[in-house]
């Protein structure tokens, strides 16, 4: 950039896959022209997983106009409104790493620190729930895309609290027509997909595996 200017992170930005918007283009320009120095392309991967839409919830927290009129919520308030209209049985939500909702009362076997034996008591066991979104990952490489995304949610659940301890998971997919060899359908089109995304019918093969 310090020699071609702000079309070549333009360029960079559809060849490398970056989804990046104009404002964020302006910025890392704005950032690297005042540092006097490119950036590698590790930075620009970097700030664009960091900064995308999966890790910020860009889209889901902006203000929307439909019909010429400003709307007061975002997607994400909106969203919310369930928890603050029915708040019952919740005991946390959209505040850690998962939600927890009021469970039932039941044995836990651990150890006594006074007595120093384990031994059974009776206390609360209350519920998580946590849900995860793997698409891009799991659409370029459908095995380790999936799997990381079952972890993430492991990960998440463990960590909410002083931890969690997860007990069971669904895995869904939704994808477009499989168009398998030798079984096509007569209802099946091809409708194209971009280079760096594998197909339906892999995404299906892999990702249930990964998951």
């Amino acid at each position: 950039i310090l020699n071609k200017g702000i079309d070549e992170l333009e360029k960079a930005n559809l060849n490398m896959g970056l989804a990046l918007s104009q404002d964020e283009i302006n910025f890392l320009f704005s950032n690297f022209s005042e540092l006097k120095r490119n950036p590698t392309d590790v930075e620009l991967m970097m700030f664009a997983q960091a900064n995308s839409e999966h890790c910020r919830h860009k889209i889901f927290n902006t203000k929307w106009i439909i019909d010429d009129t400003k709307k007061e919520d975002s997607l994400f308030s909106m969203i919310k409104q369930t928890y603050k209209k029915n708040s019952g049985n919740i005991l946390s939500a959209y505040d850690d790493n998962a939600a927890v909702m009021e469970g039932f009362s039941g044995l836990r076997f651990f150890a006594d620190p006074k007595k120093h034996q384990y031994e059974y008591k009776n206390e609360k066991i209350h519920l998580l729930i946590k849900v995860e979104t793997h698409n891009h990952p799991t659409a370029i490489s459908p095995y380790p895309g999936a799997a990381t995304g079952s972890g993430g949610e492991i990960r998440d659940e463990s960590a909410t609290g002083r931890g969690g301890k997860p007990k069971a998971g669904l895995t869904g997919f939704t994808v477009s027509n499989l168009n398998i060899p030798g079984y096509e359908q007569p209802w099946e089109k091809d409708n194209g997909k971009p280079e760096r995304i594998v197909s339906a019918l892999d995404i299906m093969v892999e990702g249930p595996i990964g998951a």
